[in-house]
């Protein structure tokens, strides 16, 4: 059995860490980069520098901002009594395409998952506890309505049970076991200005 050349290999076992990439598909990965043209692997290294380098993220909000601007999606450019918790950057892009969102978000950087290691220590709930101010009057939780979602929304549910604030979540529109990054821009839309109040009991 003929192995693949150390830097091939290196190169597959790094791209086997990128979500929902396993073995064989870092594999067909990792063999187009080699038989492509070098410009696009030089444009592909370059891309990865300039966002390890030009962005940086917020440690309060969990947001990608430019080093050295302040992010167009700040508390100062936006609606202060209303704040959005996303798990993931890409569903804020998601919800901003949609124009019918003027508040702040934050992202929690993930979801609870107890199966793939993943509890609330590992998420940013703490800093989300910091921004609660009395400017704050709403909290939409835009999890996505999966397992993983719902025990999320739960969870921030009884952190913040005792706090003087609104506790909505997206409702309409959005089928079971769907993802935001996937939903067309209406469906969100329409999920976001029928969201429904919270009443869950916590024990």
């Amino acid at each position: 059995m003929t192995n693949a050349p150390k830097y091939i290999e290196e190169l597959i076992e790094s791209l086997t860490k990128f979500p929902g990439i396993g073995r064989k598909g870092a594999e067909r990965i990792a063999y187009f980069i080699v038989k492509s043209d070098k410009s696009f692997g030089k444009n592909l290294i370059n891309a990865i520098s300039d966002v390890y380098e030009k962005l940086d993220i917020c440690p309060t909000t969990g947001m990608v901002f430019l080093k050295g601007e302040d992010s167009p999606l700040s508390d100062k450019n936006r609606n202060s009594e209303l704040l959005c918790v996303v798990e993931n950057m890409e569903d804020v892009i998601k919800i901003e395409n949609t124009n019918s969102f003027d508040g702040l978000y934050h992202v929690l950087g993930g979801a609870i998952s107890p199966l793939d290691g993943i509890g609330p220590s590992d998420l940013s709930f703490d800093k989300l506890l910091e921004r609660i101010n009395s400017d704050l009057k709403e909290i939409i939780i835009a999890t996505n309505p999966s397992t993983s979602g719902n025990a999320t929304a739960l969870y921030i549910e009884k952190v913040l049970k005792d706090k003087k604030v609104k506790i909505s979540r997206l409702a309409v529109g959005l089928p079971v076991g769907s993802n935001l990054e996937y939903i067309d821009d209406k469906t969100i839309a329409t999920a976001i200005s029928g969201r429904t109040k919270i009443n869950w009991k916590i024990s």
